[in-house]
């Protein structure tokens, strides 16, 4: 029971530490915030703090796993296997537009480019393992697999952020076909569909 009650103040006190971070970053953008920033906002002492994470990265980065996690759980949940990377990508804006707060302070351009980073290799995997498997036994394309990835996550990343940046003009499935008109010549051209 002890246990238990430890794991919910544990759970409560980085989710505050989480929510700081997120707020102050749409305020003044990540790299103008403070760890001190983040305590006072949180009202929580600087042992506190250390306790839960080792740095501001650390927090940020906290913040990003969960996302990760959730979208994890919607990706398994809507995408269909052989729809191509336009299935994932429309899963992405769809999960973006619902958690579009957490989004924003993240990937956005107030969000700096620690989660960009690693929301480019997480999402540059996924397709590069759709690329891999799509075509196992046909001639190989004459651009690598993580090379195309590469490409295709690059340019949904700069849509993303722009659309997070101009609170979402558009709905995620427009997005989405506007990212696949940008983008799916490109793709067919150098996998020969």
């Amino acid at each position: 029971m002890a246990k238990k009650i430890l794991d919910r103040r544990v759970q409560r006190t980085r989710q505050l530490l989480q929510q700081a971070l997120q707020a102050l970053i749409l305020e003044k953008g990540y790299d103008a915030v403070t760890v001190q920033d983040v305590i006072d906002r949180a009202n929580v002492g600087r042992s506190t703090f250390y306790a839960h994470f080792r740095d501001q990265e650390d927090l940020f980065l906290s913040g990003f796993e969960n996302l990760r996690a959730q979208f994890d759980e919607h990706l398994m949940s809507q995408v269909v296997p052989g729809e191509g990377p336009w299935a994932l990508s429309l899963v992405m804006f769809q999960h973006a537009q619902s958690q579009h707060q957490i989004y924003k302070a993240l990937a956005g351009k107030q969000g700096g480019n620690v989660a960009l980073t690693h929301l480019h290799q997480y999402l540059s995997s996924l397709v590069r393992d759709h690329f891999k498997a799509q075509r196992p036994g046909k001639k190989k394309n004459t651009v690598p697999p993580e090379v195309l990835a590469h490409y295709l996550v690059s340019s949904f990343m700069a849509l993303l952020t722009w659309w997070l940046d101009h609170d979402l003009p558009y709905p995620a499935e427009r997005m989405n076909e506007m990212y696949r008109q940008l983008t799916e010549p490109g793709v067919r051209a150098v996998s020969g569909e």
